[in-house]
């Protein structure tokens, strides 16, 4: 039997419950099914290898190389249609849920769509893992394609093979991505067995990958999935640290450089994603329980035990200020938290339609800040972090396999692994002149909110901040003009 549609059936049957309807799918049986032979289906669509924005041209052809016009649909009815049907299928606790709340306005304007690559075929081995997406630039792209992790760029070029992990085999099963990190000169990749491989993105072309697996694992666990991986420095001697998340129950540190695991931390039940503060001495943890733990990084000893999820969470991240820290869970809350008081949350948001799978902070240096929410299926959500009241909604149709946002803030990267119509989308910040200009700046108490994470004195001497002031001017706005 074959093993790419046998292993871990389980977590599969339960995808096929909880992802969206494939779009080809929906538009033959629930758009156009009395049309049949009238209207042209969307299997028979030729997908180019890539669109670009000047090649856009509404209806006629969307940025997912769809033609909606000659099927005499537009896509804006298509998308109505869609939400309507999922809804249907929610569970009646989310659907009650999205009866009563009042949604975050969609009016904001940080990003636009460049460019999509429909060459890359990402690939979602776990229907609750979407961390398979890390770019160190517009020009190093890698995402996870099953036992291989893949190279590209934003302009297109082909895909390389930078992990081959087709040959690793752990208890007779072979190596699947579940999840990815890169940071500075690291990439890793873990896997359904607690297995992971390393490779330094400085070294030369097919150097050998270090792989690992973890050691202590709990005899009584039965899966040892390694949920998350996250990369941060040392705040003792400034060399990468990962921090893998299992579904064991525990949280581990291993130090890159030497392939060590440093610390092994024992939770509730199974941990699903961290974060460390950027000073390295807190970490958020989120699993298979409600509560979200604030957490000693040293120790492992959780100080803050904060309760405002309903259901697990599978997401968190936490923002370059070191004051804004958020968490995402499976009853389609995002929640946002002030370190200085716990006492609270400073804002509690929901996601558009799917459940929220992956938060990214925008990086200092970036430009206005921005939390950006990624749902299972079809919504990347686009947050005013500043005030939490407002937000740029950015649709499209199929899974989200990840997201990540380049070190100068300027890229946005969706990784979409929709069978017919997948392929890795760049969106770019829309100039802040733009912004300036839109709605929200007419109220000059509104342009105080228009702020990165630090004011331009501390950008000038913070080492995580890529471009120079001379760089940050030319986005068409004076940031040390602006008051934090």
């Amino acid at each position: 039997m074959d093993f790419e549609t046998t292993i871990y059936e389980e977590h599969l049957s339960v995808q096929n419950k909880e992802t969206f309807m494939g779009i080809t799918a929906f538009f033959q049986h629930f758009v156009a099914p009395l049309q049949a032979g009238l209207c042209s289906g969307l299997d028979n669509i030729q997908v180019p290898d890539t669109i670009s924005r000047d090649e856009l041209q509404g209806d006629s052809y969307d940025f997912q190389g769809i033609d909606w016009a000659s099927r005499n649909w537009s896509r804006a009815t298509v998308r109505s249609k869609r939400e309507t049907f999922e809804r249907t299928r929610m569970q009646p606790k989310l659907r009650q849920v999205r009866e009563w709340h009042v949604p975050t306005p969609n009016t904001e304007n940080y990003f636009s769509f460049r460019r999509m690559n429909t060459a890359h075929k990402p690939y979602i081995p776990h229907f609750q893992l979407r961390n398979l997406l890390a770019a160190t630039s517009r020009s190093d792209v890698y995402y996870a394609a099953k036992n291989k992790v893949m190279h590209t760029g934003a302009s297109g070029s082909p895909a390389t093979a930078i992990m081959d992990l087709s040959k690793q085999v752990t208890d007779g099963q072979r190596f699947q991505v579940t999840t990815l990190a890169a940071m500075d000169d690291v990439l890793m990749a873990g896997g359904f067995e607690g297995e992971y491989a390393l490779t330094s993105l400085s070294s030369t072309y097919g150097s050998p990958l270090t792989l690992g697996r973890i050691r202590d694992r709990s005899p009584d666990s039965k899966s040892h999935i390694t949920n998350h991986i996250h990369l941060f420095e040392s705040r003792h001697n400034y060399t990468p640290q990962a921090v893998l998340c299992s579904n064991d129950y525990r949280l581990r540190v291993l130090d890159c450089a030497t392939n060590t695991f440093t610390h092994s931390f024992v939770y509730p039940t199974a941990v699903n994603c961290s974060a460390t503060s950027p000073d390295g001495r807190m970490r958020v943890v989120v699993g298979d329980f409600q509560e979200t733990l604030i957490t000693n990084a040293e120790t492992g000893k959780p100080f803050e035990s904060l309760n405002s999820h309903t259901d697990d969470a599978f997401a968190c991240a936490w923002a370059d200020d070191g004051i804004h820290v958020a968490t995402a869970a499976q009853d389609s809350t995002i929640v946002v938290w002030d370190a200085r008081y716990w006492g609270k949350p400073l804002s509690v948001l929901y996601s558009e339609l799917s459940v929220p799978r992956v938060l990214r902070f925008s990086p200092v240096g970036g430009g206005p800040r921005v939390l950006v929410a990624a749902e299972a299926d079809d919504y990347v959500s686009i947050i005013n972090a500043q005030t939490f009241e407002s937000r740029q909604v950015f649709d499209f149709f199929g899974s989200t396999a990840g997201i990540s946002m380049t070190p100068d803030g300027q890229s946005l990267f969706v990784a979409n692994s929709e069978r017919k119509f997948a392929g890795i989308m760049e969106l770019e910040r829309a100039a802040w002149s733009q912004q300036r200009g839109s709605k929200r700046w007419r109220d000059a108490s509104e342009k105080d909110t228009m702020v990165d994470w630090a004011d331009e004195e501390h950008m000038r001497t913070d080492h995580r901040v890529v471009c120079g002031w001379d760089e940050r001017a030319r986005r068409g706005v004076g940031l040390d003009e602006l008051i934090v």
